[in-house]
């Protein structure tokens, strides 16, 4: 089966011939056999499946590399909610990886809802509050919420208040969703930031079940319950595989990460085995081109990324960090593809401000369907955010929304919005569509070959600095007279002048190439981290949701009257010393641009 592409002549001679060459016959074959693997990291099953794509590497003859690191990962395997002092079984429980292995006893206390949950775009036109702000001491308490997804930071705020553990009531009839607990991206505390692991119990209750514990907790006998959970946390040898396609006459080191995991709840296949076959099969076909590409290209399949927060992808980050702030030009995320009734690319899929034309491009020439920016999560193996790397397609196509609507389906984070499939054992091969998957490989491929053929870099930072400029502008609306932002809007304005003179010069001939890529990387390196982290490069950012801008997004508490006057004051000096920061890092980019 081959993908009908929308519009031909938009495709280089290249891009045809590589789409062309694109079928569902390997990539099926993959979703046929991680069908029977319950993929979670640390398993046998996992080994299994990595073997698998070493196997099927090594009959297409492209090299890759094999490692086996020790990540840091939480396997739940049981959990209980049962009555103390009332007949009452929970149906359907589920613990979430980084909860404490242990067994409670305590009344129930009902707290609502937390809010928006980490899944939920931040809204630039509200300030976001803190969940639970109305919920007084829970010292002994069984925390009952409403939170469906529940949030990183609803845990912990239930935790700081004293709750011995935490029960969720999920909007599913049924089978609660597979989560996980810690903020830690790549789940390997820090020494001292241990604590941020919860010490409490945290299960998931289905919709019936937790409207009867809510009714009993309201009512004025109340109800008490033994809350029981079961996991291991510990360190686990996982497979993870790297192949390489590498141009035989590149002048360059510079190279593109093309990544997904291959881990699973379940069997995962809509997350994340298409994922895995689309990469194996642009494996196949890419190699088969290396000789027409300027640049290597790398394709991951990480392990932990359930279980461990992203920890496969992390410990690449961590491992091969100077590598990929020197060389990779871009990193590409390919997670939920394939999904079957996924049309758009609205929903799910995002990327960074100045890939939007490429991404697309790519998506229009290829699909024709329609496509929407998204400011990036900070979620979906983005682990080389805080490096500076520009991303795009952390996830894929998705269901239409009012096809969502129709089906009953809530809000998810992957397996292109279907949530009758996200993090359950109802993930199976009959959620998958062929026709979707094949699709969904071009659109990748094609971008990706603009990346890697590209004699210039197709990333435009002059939209990338005006995106940033807006975000700014908005924080100094809300700082009023507490803080001035107009040195970064000054210096903004200054580097976006800056840009369109380079990209008029770089048009003209007047800078080589080598010269442009590595000015445009050098962007990429500075205004990648102002919009998306505030942690240092060889950092992580905790796995919490993100305002743009985020060294910047506290001046927004100054609208909300919730600080006292010394409160204020501490926050005008943190903002005055975060300009002084990001200035200077904004100047030493106009230093570097250079001139025609």
């Amino acid at each position: 089966m081959t993908h009908r592409i929308a519009n031909e002549s938009a495709l280089s001679e290249l891009e045809r011939r590589v789409v062309e060459a694109v079928d569902d016959e390997e990539p099926w074959a993959l979703l046929e056999r991680f069908a029977d693997l319950e993929r979670v990291s640390g398993s046998d099953d996992e080994v299994v499946a990595a073997e698998y794509i070493v196997d099927r590497l090594e009959a297409f003859g492209v090299e890759y590399d094999r490692y086996d690191p020790e990540l840091y990962i939480s396997q739940p395997h049981a959990a209980s909610v049962s009555g103390v002092d009332r007949d009452f079984e929970a149906s359907f429980v589920k613990t979430v990886s980084f909860a404490a292995d242990a067994t409670v006893t305590g009344p129930v206390e009902y707290v609502g809802s937390a809010g928006p949950s980490f899944l939920d775009d931040p809204d630039p036109d509200e300030t976001q509050s803190e969940p639970y702000a109305d919920v007084g001491d829970l010292a002994g308490t069984v925390a009952l919420t409403a939170a469906g997804s529940l949030s990183i930071r609803a845990t912990r705020t239930l935790e700081d208040k004293g709750a011995e553990a935490v029960v969720a009531i999920h909007q599913h009839e049924r089978e609660p969703h597979n989560g996980i607990a810690t903020p830690i991206w790549g789940g390997v505390p820090e020494l001292g930031e241990q604590h941020l692991i919860p010490d409490i119990p945290i299960v998931h209750v289905t919709k019936p079940d937790g409207a009867q514990l809510r009714e009993w907790a309201e009512s004025d006998d109340g109800v008490t319950v033994e809350v029981s959970t079961d996991l291991t946390t510990d360190w686990f040898a996982c497979p993870l595989v790297v192949a390489e396609i590498e141009p035989p006459d590149a002048d360059t080191d510079e190279f593109v990460l093309l990544h997904a995991h291959y881990d699973s709840w379940d069997v995962g296949i809509t997350d994340n085995a298409t994922g895995d076959a689309g990469l194996l099969e642009l494996a196949r076909v890419l190699d088969g081109h290396a000789d027409e590409l300027r640049r290597g290209l790398r394709i991951a399949w990480w392990p932990g990324h359930s279980t461990g927060r992203y920890a496969g992808s992390t410990w690449y980050a961590d491992t091969f960090g100077l590598d990929l702030a020197r060389n990779c030009v871009a990193h590409v995320n390919m997670d939920s593809p394939g999904t079957k009734d996924a049309t758009e690319y609205t929903d799910m899929s995002c990327w960074t401000p100045e890939a939007h034309d490429l991404v697309t491009d790519a998506i229009d020439d290829v699909t024709g369907a329609p496509a929407q920016e998204r400011f990036p999560f900070r979620a979906g193996d983005y682990s080389f955010d805080n490096l500076g790397i520009t991303g795009f397609f952390m996830l894929s196509s998705n269901i239409p929304a009012a096809v969502r609507d129709q089906r009953g389906y809530h809000t998810v984070g992957g397996c292109g919005g279907n949530s009758d499939a996200w993090h359950l054992s109802t993930d199976t091969l009959d959620k998958a569509g062929r026709e979707e998957l094949v699709r969904d490989i071009c659109v990748y491929a094609v971008s990706l070959l603009r990346v890697l053929t590209a004699d210039v870099l197709p990333f435009d930072h002059a939209r990338n600095a005006a995106k940033i400029h807006s975000t700014v502008r908005r924080y100094d609306d809300a700082a009023g007279e507490h803080v001035d932002f107009s040195p970064t809007l000054q210096a903004l304005d200054r580097l976006g002048t800056k840009i369109d003179e380079f990209e008029t010069a770089v048009s003209a001939g007047d800078v080589p190439p080598t010269v442009a890529n590595r000015t445009i990387t050098d962007l990429s390196r500075v205004l990648t981290r102002l919009n998306l982290v505030r942690a240092g490069r060889f950092e992580q950012d905790p796995a919490v949701s993100r305002q743009p801008v985020p060294r910047y997004a506290p001046a927004e508490q100054f609208d909300t009257g919730a600080l006292d006057a010394d409160e204020r004051r501490f926050l005008t000096r943190q903002l005055q010393r975060e300009q002084n920061s990001v200035v200077y890092e904004l100047e030493r980019a106009l230093e570097s641009l250079p001139t025609a």
